[in-house]
């Protein structure tokens, strides 16, 4: 759970307020965003400088209605060293429904089931799930006198362009986050990049990236799921050896 907490806080949002999307990442979209679909997936290299560098995969493995009668699909996670993720770290398998999109959110997620290096998965309860889906509450901080959280920050999306990765090269647009005139933030995103439309995210003052290493349209299961005799993960279990899932709010730099 912590490396997937490192990957979501490299896609953390900006305010609401300065985060309207520009003309030239709409027009991108428009021409011909792909429906995310059982089989795609794609695998992300992060890097934190030196030697940390680690792998993250997504995989679209199945479908079925949720518990709430909408359409809803098997997105498996998975967290290694090595980019066909031998020996991964974490696995992480979610019954998420669809929306405009994937919903990446508390209301989107039905089930889940997590396996920890060499532990066997194990699915959360009901009231697990409930409480690793609760978005923690928010310490308000105060704002610089005479300014406003969102007053310094700005959002500029830049010209369709195409862009190398590891993947090939992809058409992507760039959206740039800007405190007091420094990019704290660089974003590419690409609709030919399945499930997130993400290529690649930049942070410079940290020396952090994220960018798309592998990606297609034939994923099968891969995560071993748990006996129906298994114990599911109850909440006190869960409050001791899991974090919350971490959520991408609306936060300042």
């Amino acid at each position: 759970m912590r490396a997937l907490a490192l990957t979501l806080v490299l896609l953390a949002a900006v305010p609401a307020s300065a985060a309207m999307p520009g003309k030239s990442l709409m027009d991108h979209l428009a021409k011909g965003l792909r429906t995310t679909q059982v089989g795609d997936w794609v695998t992300y290299k992060l890097d934190g400088g030196g030697a940390r560098v680690h792998y993250w995969r997504l995989a679209v493995v199945g479908e079925e209605k949720d518990k709430l009668g909408r359409d809803a699909l098997w997105l498996e996670m998975e967290m290694g060293t090595h980019p066909a993720m031998r020996s991964p770290l974490s696995q992480i398998r979610m019954l998420i429904a669809r929306g405009d999109g994937v919903a990446f959110d508390a209301n989107g997620i039905t089930r889940l089931i997590v396996a920890m290096g060499f532990d066997k998965p194990q699915e959360y309860s009901e009231e697990a799930l409930d409480w690793a889906l609760k978005k923690p509450e928010k310490t308000q901080k105060a704002a610089p006198r005479g300014q406003t959280p969102a007053a310094s920050v700005v959002v500029r999306s830049g010209k369709e362009a195409r862009l190398m990765t590891p993947a090939g090269t992809v058409t992507a647009v760039p959206v740039e986050v800007l405190y007091r005139a420094t990019v704290v933030k660089r974003t590419w995103l690409s609709r030919e990049i399945p499930i997130l439309n993400l290529a690649k995210v930049e942070i410079p003052r940290i020396a952090h990236a994220l960018e798309v290493h592998e990606y297609g349209v034939n994923a099968k299961p891969r995560m071993l799921l748990p006996d129906p005799k298994t114990p599911t993960v109850k909440m006190g279990y869960a409050e001791k050896v899991f974090p919350q899932l971490p959520w991408l709010e609306e936060e300042t730099p």
